[in-house]
């Protein structure tokens, strides 16, 4: 067939669809003569095949792709033109896309910002180097001008999206399993009332946290935050396979400030460390802080950290707040300690929590590796510790506490657990020895 007469053909119809109300996106085939047609009503484009999928990524006028049957990558799809885009994979439907060893990568915007929403979609690529969506060239702080927000989205595969200079949003139910990390981002929210089931490093024996804050410096400071909204639930494994994966946590690197909001729910179950603010000057606050609000619910666990700690505060005064009712639960199987903060001045406030727990698996093992560390008490009533038994503490307490109206226990002299100060309210017939116990609960409001 002419290519004028394919012309011809492709005007014509065209012309007859606008007539219609509707635009048809017309890709001509180079060599067969005929057209890859996407149809689309009011910048939508309905697609079946991976070439339309392609066709309407790459059409501006485009905001809206319904995934309608299963499609798999055949390359990279690149330049994806900036504008905010809704990507609908129907995986109600049993849609699946597969992205294979490929990825969508939008075009650089260095002057605004772009927002892809992924939405009902189930999707796949290879754990060795697949991942859905790349903001920018990708691999690393080059990747300005997007953000995307995952709502009702499954993926299994190596990374779900890398965006180190942009946001990553989930709402409703998501469920991510990877080789590598979940997600590379500059900063991480999970929606009030959504759900989150994560898997990080789900094979062999890899080193990777969840979510790698590995975006640029903003005027030269670390201000990656991860914010758990309002009754969020928000549930990760690290390397569930695995006991020697130690080393990396829920997140790494440039977060400085986690949020758990109220009534939320976060459980983080990983080989070694769960949770970590690394030894960074540049934190743009200053110090980073962990603040749980009130009747949230935090629990951190370390399955066989050998010597690494569950939870490692690694930065100058470093700022745990626990508020009214809320729970933080720290369990670890280590020689080292369960919390480490061998940087000197950090601070664990607690505000009546419900229950703040520290319990240490590994018997003659110390709950802190310390250095002038802070544990200031309001409103709590009972105190009961255990010494260093190891196991699941299912025997009653060895000694009990009252802490009162207010008291600080300041301990930690060089990288240890000593106690050097009790003071303010903390009573109890015996002396308060942080150093000889194995397991530490504090519980709000009167005994």
């Amino acid at each position: 067939m002419k290519k004028t007469q394919v012309l011809k053909r492709s005007l014509l119809t065209l012309a007859a669809t606008v007539a219609l109300g509707a635009v048809v996106l017309a890709v001509p085939a180079p060599f067969s003569g005929e057209s890859i047609v996407a149809y689309a009503a009011e910048g939508t484009a309905e697609v079946s095949t991976i070439d339309e999928f392609d066709a309407a990524l790459k059409n501006p006028t485009i905001t809206v792709i319904n995934v309608n049957q299963s499609i798999q990558f055949k390359k990279n799809i690149t330049n994806i033109p900036n504008r905010d885009l809704t990507i609908n994979g129907n995986a109600d439907k049993g849609v699946v896309i597969n992205s294979a060893h490929n990825s969508i990568y939008g075009k650089q915007n260095t002057k605004g910002k772009n927002l892809v929403t992924i939405t009902n979609a189930n999707i796949v690529g290879a754990d060795s180097d697949g991942r859905f969506f790349t903001g920018g060239a990708g691999n690393g702080p080059s990747s300005y001008g997007w953000d995307v927000l995952a709502t009702n989205v499954t993926y299994t595969g190596a990374r779900f999206v890398h965006l180190s200079e942009g946001k990553l949003t989930f709402d409703g139910t998501n469920t991510i399993t990877t080789r590598a990390e979940n997600a590379w981002v500059h900063d991480l929210e999970f929606k009030a009332g959504s759900t989150y089931n994560g898997i990080a490093a789900n094979k062999d024996h890899g080193q990777f946290s969840a979510f790698y804050f590995n975006g640029a410096l903003i005027k030269g400071k670390a201000t990656g935050e991860a914010i758990i909204g309002d009754n969020a639930n928000v549930n990760v494994k690290i390397g569930p396979q695995s006991n020697v994966n130690h080393y990396y946590p829920v997140f790494y690197d440039k977060v400085q400030k986690v949020d758990v909001g109220t009534g939320a729910t976060f459980d983080v179950d990983a080989a070694g460390v769960a949770f970590q603010f690394i030894p960074r000057a540049d934190y743009v606050n200053k110090v980073p802080t962990l603040n749980l609000a009130s009747r949230s619910k935090v629990k951190f666990n370390g399955r066989g950290g050998g010597n690494y700690s569950t939870m490692k505060l690694q930065y100058y005064g470093t700022v745990v707040n626990v508020d009214r009712a809320a729970e933080l639960v720290v369990t670890g199987d280590s020689s080292k300690s369960v919390i480490e903060s061998e940087y000197k001045g950090a601070v664990i406030n607690l505000n009546a929590p419900r229950n703040f727990e520290v319990a240490n698996k590994r018997a003659n093992s110390k709950l802190f590796y310390a250095t002038n560390t802070t544990i200031n008490g309001t409103n709590v009533g009972r105190i009961s510790t255990w010494g260093q038994l190891g196991g699941d503490y299912t025997t009653p307490a060895t000694e009990t506490f009252r802490g009162g109206q207010e008291f600080a226990v300041n301990f930690g002299k060089i990288c240890n657990s000593k106690t050097l100060s009790v003071t303010g309210s903390l009573t109890g017939d015996q002396e308060f020895k942080l150093e000889n116990y194995g397991k530490l609960t504090l519980a709000g409001g009167s005994i």
